[in-house]
């Protein structure tokens, strides 16, 4: 009977506290006498991340506070509390509630002053089991972060990306401090390391109700200037695998009548930083479609805006080639300042591949619509290719380490080609606007690319269509490495002196876990090699997956060869750190017509006899005269 007593005791006080803090909740939210900041200081350990949250309540008069309920939004926190003034423990009571937590701090009835806050310490750890990726909370529910401070051994390096610009960055004995000011993000992502691994996942059931073959065309990921896609499992693989105008990859699959196919595909996406140098085709400096401005006055308008940011240009100024180095760094960032500030996005709008009617470009120069990611991407190019800057449109996925979304969510976004930088860079307008964040000239290693768009404004589609068709998971430490293994083997048909051209063979296996996607010839005694490829079987726009083959065939003109043995370096590669040379010899072997044969065994005969009486004669007339 006592212990039912006890526990019914326990009970009611629980109960008391609960319905005591949510009263004073209630009332402290009602009336608002109180401004709560935080400020936040995490320490990386091996197993651990230590946080010391410090709350400032303040008030513009002088008020009295007895409790105050913080609520942490992570789990099964251990919790203790100070006063930061005098470093004391203070009573504190901890509920455990679904993926928060809440600490009731009781602070006695404590007098808080417009210029004497009072300060709380909070200090709790969670477990640590990565060594390169860092996903750190930093907010306590109806309260302000202002600053952000992570410590961590120097062990680890530089941070690879943050999901908040880095207000500055120290060393402090064996240890790096990083300070992140006003975080735009309640859970700080850090990444270390070179580079950044996803995990994927594709999967398509391809069906043909036709009484005929039909080809299913399946565009997935790319190896692009900033990622390299691994590739375990390609079931089945593809009856071929192209490179379109674009550089997206298609896989082309052959469904027989009446019957379906299910396509699996998985693999990783390995980003780092890009290094590519090649401006590209001239087409991704043309004007079309929804990326064109017929307006006018949209370049006095950007002539005006030039001028704020001291920049004078002409109204048909047109050529950015034309300007000077520095004066070309402000254009770049005056020019994508100008779409985030003229364009307006809708405050409802959700994440992701919207539905609503695509506007163009140059609608979007004749009033402030509420505009989408893709309509910021459509305008921005529009600018870009105006003054000759070589733009695309991407199409792909930007991951949860973002923090943007929990799952992550389709986006538009766009590469152009900086000559200052001679390579291209990655923009996403739209997202500047709707985080208010300056992301120019940011690495954005949650944005993982799907297709890009150079030559037409509408063209390609993206291919998945369901949650299910394509995933996507931030994958730390469970990754696959590159394997670049090619192998290449040349042969020649045996040569007839009747024949015009000698016919070769460059037989191509691709037995490692990427893609190979480029080839060249660097240097062969052959001249001008490449106009001799065969054009039925070459492979200038197929891609060569892990457990295929391909060959390339060579129709060489016999008056353009000077040896009977012939060399090529050929270069196989996926993009500019994953290649291999291969100088390839062999020697060919003539075959003479069979009369020839006959001739010069008649003649070799003829000649033997020949010297051979020739000979017995001569001996036979000195022995005569002898």
């Amino acid at each position: 009977m006592r212990g039912l007593i006890g526990y019914l005791k326990k009970i009611l006080f629980l109960s008391s506290i609960l319905a005591l803090t949510l009263s004073l909740a209630q009332k402290t939210s009602a009336a608002e006498p109180f401004q709560i900041y935080t400020s936040f200081e995490h320490k990386i350990e091996s197993k651990n991340i230590s946080t010391e949250a410090i709350l400032q309540i303040r008030s513009d008069s002088p008020r009295v506070i007895s409790y105050y309920t913080a609520s942490i939004p992570q789990k099964n926190l251990d919790i203790l509390c100070y006063l930061v003034k005098t470093n004391k423990r203070i009573n504190c009571t901890t509920f455990h509630r679904g993926s928060n937590t809440d600490v009731l701090l009781e602070l006695n009835n404590a007098v808080v002053k417009k210029d004497a806050p009072l300060e709380v310490m909070l200090r709790y750890k969670i477990s640590n089991d990565s060594s390169n990726a860092f996903n750190i909370s930093s907010k306590i529910l109806d309260t302000t972060t202002s600053s952000v401070l992570i410590q961590y051994p120097k062990t680890i390096g530089e941070p690879l990306w943050t999901s908040d610009p880095l207000s500055s960055i120290k060393a402090v004995k064996d240890s790096f401090q990083i300070l992140i000011n006003k975080p735009i993000h309640p859970t700080i992502s850090i990444l270390f390391g070179e580079k950044v691994s996803y995990k994927f996942s594709i999967s398509r059931n391809l069906q043909n109700t036709t009484e005929e073959n039909q080809t299913f065309e399946l565009i997935v990921l790319p190896d692009t200037k900033d990622q390299t896609v691994i590739w375990t499992d390609i079931s089945p693989l593809p009856n071929s695998a192209v490179l379109d105008e674009n550089g997206n990859y298609v896989f082309k699959y052959i469904v027989p009548p009446s019957q379906s196919m299910e396509c699996k595909i998985d693999g990783y996406v390995e980003k780092i930083i890009s290094e590519e140098k090649e401006k590209g085709a001239d087409h991704l400096t043309k004007p079309t479609g929804y990326w064109k401005i017929v307006n006018s006055s949209e370049w006095i308008r950007v002539q005006t805006y030039m001028k704020r940011h001291n920049l004078n240009i002409l109204k048909d100024f047109d050529d950015i080639e034309s300007l000077k180095t520095e004066e070309k760094e402000i254009f770049y960032k005056a020019l994508y300042k100008y779409v985030v500030e003229k364009l307006n996005f809708n405050k409802n709008l959700t994440l992701g591949i919207e539905t609503t009617a695509r506007l163009g470009a140059n609608i979007l120069t004749e009033s402030a619509l509420e505009s989408a990611p893709i309509d910021y991407a459509d305008f921005y190019i529009a600018l870009l290719r105006h003054y000759k800057i070589p733009s695309r449109m991407v199409i792909g996925y930007v991951s949860e380490i973002s923090g943007y979304t929990a799952d992550g969510f389709y986006h538009y976004w766009v590469e152009y080609y900086d000559s200052t930088l001679s390579k291209w860079v990655t923009a996403d307008p739209f997202l500047s606007d709707y985080l208010n964040k300056d992301l120019f000239k940011s690495d954005f290693f949650d944005h993982i690319a799907v297709l890009k768009r150079g030559k037409s404004s509408v063209s390609p589609n993206i291919t998945f269509y369901s949650e299910n068709d394509f995933k996507v998971e931030f994958s730390p430490s469970e990754k696959e490495d590159i394997s670049f293994l090619p192998t290449v083997e040349l042969t020649f048909e045996k040569l007839k002196s009747t024949d015009q051209y000698l016919k070769g063979y460059l037989y191509i296996l691709n037995s490692g876990n990427i893609a190979i996607n480029r080839h060249s010839f660097e240097k062969s005694n052959i001249e001008n090699v490449r106009k001799y490829i065969d054009p039925v079987n070459n492979i200038s726009s197929k891609i060569i997956l892990p457990k295929q083959s391909a060959t390339i065939q060579l129709n060489i003109p016999y008056n353009s060869i000077r040896s009977s043995n012939i060399f090529l370096n050929l270069t196989l590669a996926n993009n500019s750190s994953n290649q291999k040379n291969f100088l390839l010899e062999q020697n060919v072997t003539e075959i003479l017509p069979i009369y020839i044969l006959i001739i010069s065994k008649i003649i070799s005969i003829s000649v033997f006899l020949v010297g051979f009486f020739l000979i017995y004669f001569g001996i036979k007339k000195i022995r005569k005269h002898g």
